[in-house]
């Protein structure tokens, strides 16, 4: 039942206060339900850079240069995601109200001093609910403060991380993406080249006068062996 001495404001402002706090307290564990997230996309950008390093295009190549940046990018983006998310995940002292046993204490000796003989019978008695309640509302006041700032710099961080994680990403997918292109040109190349070799072998040129069917000169017949040939 409402104390009759205790103002309203008090009772609104110690019951938004408290929400608060609570909030600011579950925020908390927000950060490490977003882990198991950050765990498995890095566990497969890395998987995926160890298997494109041996892959790499001809470095003297501008395919060769572009991937190695991207590679290069695409790994400096990783650590950098790995940097913000252990940031923050990095320990902070959060701000707690005070502990239950002294706040029994604390509760038990405003009631002491509210039953006092020398307080009955004032025009303006001492209440220790509203002592009390003045007391908590600071606390989750204080509390609330504190811990939204510890949230806000540990969201910003888990922002930035995943910010990074997605651009590494996105490099990847580009690298990929050259080296593919530059292996199927290459290959594209090399069946171009085989399929004109090919071409040249069964349609060889045409014999020039003068010439037999290999391309080499013909030797002249003489006037003498045409005559012994037909001599014979």
């Amino acid at each position: 039942m409402a104390d009759p001495d205790e103002p309203a404001a008090l009772a609104y402002i110690e019951k938004t206060l408290s929400e608060s706090y609570r909030k600011e307290i579950d925020q908390e564990e927000n950060v490490w339900r977003s882990l198991p997230f950050f765990a498995a996309t890095l566990a497969l950008q890395l998987a995926a850079l160890f298997q494109m390093i041996d892959k790499l295009p001809d470095p003297a190549t501008f395919a060769g240069k572009l991937s190695i940046g991207l590679l290069a990018l695409a790994g400096a983006l990783t650590l950098a995601s790995l940097w913000f998310l252990a940031a923050s995940i990095y320990p902070q002292k959060f701000d707690y109200i005070a502990r239950e046993p002294l706040l029994l204490t604390y509760a038990q000796d405003l009631i002491r001093d509210e039953q006092a003989p020398a307080n009955q019978g004032q025009p303006d008695p001492f209440s220790a609910l509203v002592t009390l309640k003045t007391e908590l509302v600071r606390q989750y006041a204080k509390g609330a403060d504190h811990n939204r700032q510890i949230n806000k710099r540990r969201e910003r961080r888990r922002s930035i991380a995943g910010l990074a994680a997605l651009g590494s990403v996105l490099t990847t997918v580009f690298l990929v993406g050259t080296t593919y292109a530059y292996y199927l040109f290459s290959h594209a190349e090399k069946d171009t080249g085989h399929v004109g070799a090919q071409i040249i072998l069964l349609n060889p040129p045409a014999a020039r006068p003068g010439t037999d069917p290999t391309g080499h000169a013909s030797q002249p017949t003489s006037p003498g062996s045409a005559s012994d040939a037909g001599g014979h």
